[in-house]
């Protein structure tokens, strides 16, 4: 690292405008194998002047997370994941209570976070925006401490991950075809939810516990959800005849889905839901199997991250 800069003289102003540290956690297998040319895209539209940077490739599950300590302890400013909401999952989690912002380049299937943010799909563009992005500090969620950023899902939609994982088919298709799948074959199952000291009984298709707004491909479950608002949005999809939920899908693209008749909508810090037996899970995408009582709590002011300067604004 260089002690000054090469132009200016004075050691604060050269402190100051020195080039920032910023590293590139490159999930190779990621969604559809967009970010085969990362390496190319950053030489030609990161800032070069504004930022120094490392580009390191993960080897298996888990590894993104291992690699965020790493740039934690060797002093990076921002750690940018490269990937779809799992690998950007796994690289905040480790950021949660630091100093280090993070920064986001979709290369997954769906991108939900990425697409909300204003990132959009295309790597480079995604890229020539971290250049001029701004600070913000959003809310994280945890299931029984474990973290999520976007959302989390119990049901039909946690099955629907449970099915795509391990999967090497990717993209809105494959995801389309399991969903379908699933809504054929998931029975909605009785639970106990209780949101804030509220306690409801009700027999449940799905339950989404939305930090961000957005699913990938601008389906939208909590179109009114919030980052930075220290409360998540809760969709309930009460137990309904199989084509409804089908019927509703389109309402997802145009932010009605609150409107379908089987849809309950609460607002709420902390939800513990029971339902007896396993329950499909997913996290930000991730699918799991939980057999214990679910208990999402939310925190405030938890992550720092990048934001696309138009959306920072809004």
């Amino acid at each position: 690292m260089q002690s000054s800069h090469p132009v200016i003289k004075n050691e604060l102003l050269a402190y100051l405008l020195r080039p920032r540290r910023m590293v590139f956690i490159v999930n190779p297998k990621a969604g559809t194998n967009l970010q085969k040319h990362i390496r190319n895209s950053i030489d030609n539209h990161l800032n070069h002047k504004k930022f120094e940077y490392g580009i390191w490739l993960t080897k298996e599950e888990g590894h993104a997370s291992e690699l965020a300590r790493k740039a934690i302890e060797e002093g990076y400013e921002f750690v940018v994941a490269v990937g779809g909401d799992g690998s950007i999952n796994e690289v905040a989690s480790v950021l949660i209570g630091t100093n280090v912002k993070l920064g986001i380049i979709p290369a997954g299937s769906g991108n939900g976070l990425a697409m909300h943010l204003g990132y959009g799909r295309d790597i480079d563009e995604a890229i020539k925006k971290l250049n001029t992005a701004a600070e913000k500090t959003i809310d994280c969620g945890t299931l029984n401490n474990r973290p999520f950023i976007n959302i989390a899902g119990v049901g039909f939609d946690g099955l629907v991950s449970n099915m795509m994982k391990g999967s090497h088919w990717r993209g809105f298709l494959p995801y389309f075809l399991k969903s379908v799948e699933a809504g054929l074959s998931y029975t909605a199952r009785e639970c106990v939810i209780t949101l804030d000291g509220l306690v409801l009984e009700r027999k449940c298709f799905a339950i989404s516990i939305a930090n961000g707004p957005m699913y990938g491909y601008n389906f939208q479950i909590a179109p009114d959800a919030r980052l930075d608002d220290g409360v998540f949005e809760v969709v309930i999809m009460r137990d309904a005849p199989r084509w409804q939920y089908f019927a509703a899908i389109p309402s997802m693209l145009t932010n009605k889905i609150y409107e379908a008749g089987f849809v309950e909508h609460y607002r709420a810090k902390n939800i513990v839901i029971h339902s007896e037996g396993e329950n499909y899970v997913h996290l930000d995408g991730e699918g799991m199997v939980i057999s214990d009582t679910l208990r999402f709590d939310i925190k405030p002011d938890a992550l720092n991250i990048l934001v696309p300067k138009n959306q920072s604004e809004e």
